[in-house]
C-alpha cells in the first residue's frame, strides 16, 4: 500500500512519436501539423561508431503521413530523433535530405 510501481524505462520510437503527434492534432484540431504537408526527418543511431560503413545509422524523410506508413524496421534501432521541419528550409538542406526521402517529388515541393 502506498508504494508506487513504475514501468521500466523504454525509448520512444519514431512510429510512436508520429502517431502521438497525429492523434493530438486530430483531437485538438488546431491545424498546427498537417499530416499530408508537414515535413519531418527521422534519425536513429546518428554518430554511433559502427565501423566504416555505419550500417546502424538511419535517416528517413517525408511527411508525417508518409513516416507513419513506414514499417518500424525502416527506422533502425534506438535511439531515435524526430525533427519537424519549419516553414523555411535552405536549398542545400533540401538537396541533401532528398537522398533519404520516402517520396522525392513530395520532398522537393
Amino acid at each position: 500500500r502506498g508504494r508506487k510501481i513504475y514501468k521500466p524505462p523504454q525509448y520512444m520510437s519514431i512510429p510512436q512519436a508520429v502517431s502521438q503527434l497525429l492523434e493530438v492534432e486530430s483531437l485538438r484540431t488546431e491545424n498546427i501539423l498537417s499530416p499530408k504537408t508537414t515535413l519531418a526527418i527521422a534519425l536513429s543511431c546518428i554518430g554511433c561508431d559502427a565501423g566504416s560503413n555505419n550500417t546502424q545509422q538511419h535517416i528517413v524523410c517525408g511527411t508525417l503521413k508518409q513516416l507513419s506508413e513506414q514499417p518500424p524496421e525502416s527506422f533502425g534501432e534506438p535511439l531515435h530523433s524526430l525533427v519537424i521541419i519549419g516553414k523555411r528550409l535552405h536549398h542545400l538542406e533540401v538537396v541533401y535530405m532528398e537522398e533519404y526521402a520516402v517520396c522525392r517529388e513530395m520532398w522537393r515541393q
